[in-house]
């Protein structure tokens, strides 16, 4: 799936070169045009002169956000001594200049109905400000999602979890981190979540672990040694993907009907596809513990 979104970026910046190369002809063939045409005194050139003025400044503020975002994304591809243009970082620059790039649409469609912004923007100032109250919550959502996209925290392809949600990170937008879980379902976590709550990076430990709680019913005969044996005898044919000694159980809290257990099993491997056959042979030998137990 990393791989896949790798592709798509490349051909999307691919992209990005053609279109900048096409918006610079495309300007220097509206600004030849307006240096050459009489605009005053042709009616139907006088017409269209408010279009030819929002375009052009279009354009402008088109391509100088271009030339700083590839400027910027060149820059910190040197600095890092990489050459993958999948990061945070590249994430980050792409909305904030499709955001300014908003920008410029709304100022070019002012001077397209002779607008003056500064008149307009004085006459909104109070309306803009309710809809900033209003909108608090997208808006601290949106620098929250800048905050992720230029940390090194996480990073697309990270596996994490928060709360009680795992999974690969797919996307990183302004609003939500997408993540894929491990039954091929998208999840969306707002980033405001990914700041406030724990965020647990499985990608960057340096020792990968499967953990299970669970509960057993307290009564005699209970013999939690007897269980970890069990355990290990089960884990044998994974043995090249499990660690040596790397299993822990261990009782959590003690209560009258029941004893909450803690089991966790250090890993040798990153694949997920082990993983899953571990997770589940070891869930079944708990069912199957808790029914010998009756």
């Amino acid at each position: 799936m990393v791989e896949l979104g790798k592709s798509t970026l490349e051909a999307n910046e691919r992209k990005r070169r053609i279109a900048f190369a096409v918006k610079v002809l495309a300007y220097m063939s509206l600004f030849f045009l307006q240096e050459i045409l009489d605009w005053e005194k042709e009616p139907l050139l006088r017409r269209l002169s408010s279009l030819m003025d929002a375009l052009i400044f279009l354009l402008a503020g088109n391509l100088l956000v271009s030339l700083g975002r590839l400027f910027l994304v060149r820059f910190y591809l040197r600095k890092k001594k990489s050459e993958s243009l999948y990061s945070n970082f590249v994430l980050g620059i792409n909305h904030i200049a499709n955001l300014l790039n908003v920008v410029f649409f709304l100022f070019a469609l002012m001077i397209f109905f002779q607008i003056k912004p500064i008149e307009f923007l004085g006459s909104i100032a109070l309306v803009a400000a309710a809809i900033a109250i209003l909108s608090k919550d997208y808006i601290t959502n949106m620098f929250n999602g800048l905050i992720i996209m230029f940390s090194d925290q996480i990073t697309l392809g990270d596996y994490i979890q928060v709360a009680d949600q795992k999974g690969k990170i797919q996307d990183i937008t302004l609003l939500n981190v997408v993540l894929m879980n491990d039954d091929g379902d998208l999840v969306l976590i707002p980033n405001s979540l990914i700041l406030s709550f724990q965020v647990v990076n499985h990608s960057r430990q340096s020792i990968r672990r499967l953990t299970f709680e669970f509960e057993l019913g307290n009564r005699p005969g209970l013999n939690v040694d007897r269980m970890e044996e069990t355990l290990k005898a089960v884990l044998k044919p994974f043995k090249h993907e499990v660690k040596q000694d790397g299993l822990s159980l261990r009782a959590m809290e003690v209560r009258k009907e029941a004893i909450k257990m803690k089991l966790q099993i250090q890993l040798n491997t990153l694949s997920r596809e082990a993983e899953k056959k571990i997770r589940r042979k070891i869930n079944q030998t708990l069912i199957d513990l808790e029914h010998e137990a009756r």
